[in-house]
């Protein structure tokens, strides 16, 4: 166990001084004591390394992340880079430059220190494949299924359901197009399976969209948003309230109003970190309702 020494504790994070680096971007246990407003109380959590660094006095000064009491977190990098979890090296690298020059301190407007910070951070890890790897075997295993969009749209109503089922897969198909330009096919199983309702339902819908050339459709059924698709759904996101409430949550559609969004991640916290007990303290427009 690597005892440390605490500087600054709060209920989401933490400042500890210890005599060897943590690598940013690995997890910790931390066991000891904290003062807190009702005396001194034992401290069992983990905690995500978000910095370390060298101090003059030849130890280390890390900050940490720290778990809820029951729930242990650590940020969604992907998330945050609205990126997709299979983006390439080069993706990231671009995307990481893009949001630097707006988050940068130093920046007038758009300037934001604490997002700067978690940008570095985003960007130390996944341009690392090592750290990268493990961040992401964290991710898979604990990302939860998405919540059907069925759960919160009315798919079925004989007025509004076709609508819906049209608006539904475009922005499906646009969200993809957009996370991954190079690679926008949805098979026809996913669209199922993010939808939560039957592909007998969809045939409909599907040769609506394909006939009014918003979408394609491969031989092996991948469904992928085409050019004039996205001008539909872009020149029509602020007149179909459905419409703009999956873009704005990036629902993909796998989260949904109303329905609980992706929570956060937890891993095993290793190594040990030792606190000592003296440690200081919805318009509808023409082109999708069937006008030409």
């Amino acid at each position: 166990m690597l005892a440390a020494k605490l500087l600054e504790f709060s209920e989401e994070c933490m400042t500890v001084e210890t005599e060897s680096g943590l690598p940013e971007g690995s997890y910790v246990e931390i066991v000891g004591e904290v003062e807190r407003a009702l005396g001194r109380q034992p401290l069992d959590r983990q905690g995500y390394v978000r910095r370390c660094s060298a101090a003059r006095n030849g130890r280390f000064v890390a900050g940490l992340y720290l778990s809820g009491e029951s729930a242990k977190t650590v940020p969604d990098y992907y998330e945050f880079l609205q990126i997709s979890p299979n983006a390439e090296s080069t993706t990231i690298s671009r995307v990481y430059r893009f949001l630097a020059s707006r988050f940068h301190p130093d920046i007038p407007g758009t300037g934001d220190a604490e997002k700067f910070v978690l940008l570095k951070q985003a960007y130390d890890v996944l341009s690392d494949p090592e750290r990268r790897a493990q961040y992401d075997a964290t991710y898979k295993k604990q990302a939860p299924e998405p919540v059907p969009l069925s759960n919160s749209v009315d798919f079925m109503s004989s007025n509004d359901g076709e609508l819906n089922r049209r608006v539904a897969v475009l922005a499906l198909l646009y969200i993809q197009r957009r996370i991954k330009p190079f690679a926008p096919e949805v098979s026809l199983a996913e669209v199922e399976r993010r939808m939560g309702f039957p592909r007998d339902y969809l045939d409909f819908t599907m040769w609506y969209l394909k006939s009014k050339q918003y979408i394609t459709i491969a031989d092996n059924s991948d469904f992928t948003i085409t050019a004039l698709g996205v001008d539909v759904v872009e020149s029509n996101r602020q007149k179909i309230p459905l419409l703009n409430r999956l873009l704005s949550d990036r629902a993909g559609p796998s989260t949904t109003e109303g329905a609980v969004a992706r929570p956060p991640l937890i891993t095993p916290g290793k190594p040990a970190l030792g606190l000592p007990a003296d440690s200081a303290s919805e318009g509808v427009d023409p082109k999708l309702d069937g006008a030409a």
